[in-house]
């Protein structure tokens, strides 16, 4: 790099808390656009100068994957871009996480984290009740903080922790209804049907602990819509509704296929759209009714007319493969943080279809701020290479592969 980094400590760009589901959709002078408009990719560049760079870092999201490990087994699983074999590999080192993060919020002005899976909450600093992660985010209030959970262990010891720090928690329910809940997480019936409830009881159960705290305004119900299972109107209603009864934002997700012969369950926008018009929906008129591979509008917001007043809702696509979204990826994507298979060490997984990765453990272990910030802008300069322009196969091994039917 050929300028130092700056080591102040930046402003903070923590969200109010009543626009925190506003704060996930781009817009530009209030209207939904291209994010390609803004890619130096279409204009034939592959590098960033370093206070390019360093602009856009203030804006990424650093997105811990604790643990490969999951208690829930989803059909429409993409274990963060991670092949499924790794569910049995080590969890990520909390002390090396933190020491990451210490690094990048005090010298590059990181003022987003989350944490993910596999189940967060199913690694041993969650189930020993040590908690030594969510008790340092609360050292950082200058930092938005997201869990993002299926639920079954965010118990309330856990939430009475997580409540203030975090502004978004992030449920995956996929369906209200225990038989449609248990088909999408339940892959060839691998869990007993009386387990699985009692895992969907306590997710209701955690879920409304959180409304009776007051923090239901940071709780985003995630379903991603698999055809023929939870895409008919019926069911989509019935999510809507239970979000609208406890104030929670519903998000939906567009399904991405890890096999080419999983495209058939994939619900496009228009098809989507139109059902939620069908049950009391709105959109405003720049909402795109189409899954145009060259435009990217990852994320849309709608209005639902629910008994007790209106309540937003949102849609969201990655769009993996696709050529708008490959050009615009080192703007948007998260930075993927990974444990190495030892569990000593962590990497940046920049593409989430490729295996390709960035190793951070050196760096981070000499607390060598230099080195660490030439990786992240490796990585981005590897996605402004579009490495995963027209992939639509996952390169998931293939005795894992689903059959829906």
């Amino acid at each position: 790099m050929t300028q130092p980094y700056s080591s102040g400590k930046l402003k903070s760009m923590k969200n109010s808390k009543l626009d925190i589901a506003q704060a996930t959709i781009r817009t530009k002078n209030g209207k939904l656009y291209d994010l390609g408009e803004d890619s130096l990719v279409r204009k034939g560049i592959n590098a960033l100068t370093d206070e390019q760079f360093l602009e856009l870092f203030k804006r990424y999201r650093l997105r811990f994957d604790l643990t490969p490990r999951c208690n829930l087994w989803c059909i429409f699983c993409s274990n963060e871009g991670s092949n499924y074999s790794a569910r049995c590999q080590k969890t990520l080192d909390i002390d090396l996480a933190i020491k990451l993060s210490d690094i990048l919020i005090k010298n590059a002005g990181l003022r987003s984290i989350d944490f993910s899976g596999g189940e967060p909450t199913t690694h041993e600093d969650f189930v020993s009740g040590e908690y030594k992660l969510l008790k340092w985010t609360k050292t950082h209030p200058e930092v938005n903080f997201a869990i993002h959970s299926n639920g079954i262990l965010l118990k309330p010891e856990t939430v009475d922790l997580l409540k203030d720090s975090f502004s978004k928690i992030g449920i995956s329910l996929h369906s209200p209804n225990f038989e449609t809940w248990n088909k999408l997480t339940n892959r060839n019936n691998g869990f007993p049907v009386e387990a699985q409830k009692r895992k969907f009881n306590q997710i209701l159960s955690n879920i409304d602990h959180m409304v009776q705290l007051g923090i239901g305004h940071k709780v985003f119900v995630k379903s991603v819509i698999v055809r023929g299972y939870n895409d008919s109107e019926v069911e989509l209603k019935s999510l809507l509704d239970f979000c609208a009864e406890r104030g929670l934002h519903p998000k939906f997700f567009e399904f991405e296929p890890q096999y080419k012969d999983q495209e058939k369950y994939v619900v496009g926008r228009k098809e989507f759209f139109g059902r939620l018009k069908n049950i009391g929906c709105e959109f405003g008129p720049d909402a795109p009714f189409h899954n145009d591979p060259n435009t990217y509008i990852p994320g849309v917001n709608f209005q639902y007319k629910a008994k007790n007043g209106a309540q937003m809702g949102l849609h969201s696509i990655f769009g993996c493969g696709d050529k708008a979204a490959c050009e615009t990826c080192y703007i948007y994507l998260c930075a993927f943080v990974k444990a190495s298979e030892d569990g000593k060490g962590l990497y940046l997984k920049p593409c989430p279809v490729l295996d390709t990765r960035f190793d951070l453990t050196k760096a981070v272990k000499n607390g060598n701020m230099k080195q660490v910030m030439d990786i992240f802008k490796k990585s981005r300069e590897y996605l402004m290479l579009a490495p995963g322009m027209g992939i639509k196969d996952w390169n998931k091994e293939d005795e894992f592969k689903i059959d829906f039917c």
